[in-house]
């Protein structure tokens, strides 16, 4: 019998911004499934910025919010 990841095969196209539209996308790549994040055009999703709030955490220049909700997903912002 084969290992495969529980979702293996689920494609999932992530076009959220802010917590948790984001990490429902990236619990479902922690099971497997193939997540692609979609940004907006020319920007971003606009929680990249959000770091730069006071009290948000930096962890070696990174956006330690955004990088774990966007985890486990490839990325595509259109041009």
């Amino acid at each position: 019998m084969e290992n495969k990841p529980l979702l293996d095969g689920l494609h999932v196209v992530d076009l959220a911004s802010f917590i948790a539209g984001p990490a429902a996308a990236s619990v479902l790549g922690d099971f497997g499934a193939d997540a692609v994040k979609v940004e907006p055009p020319h920007v971003g999703d606009t929680y990249r910025a959000f770091s730069r709030m006071p009290l948000n955490p930096r962890v070696d220049g990174l956006n330690y919010p955004w990088q774990l909700d966007n985890r486990n997903k490839r990325s595509r912002i259109p041009s």
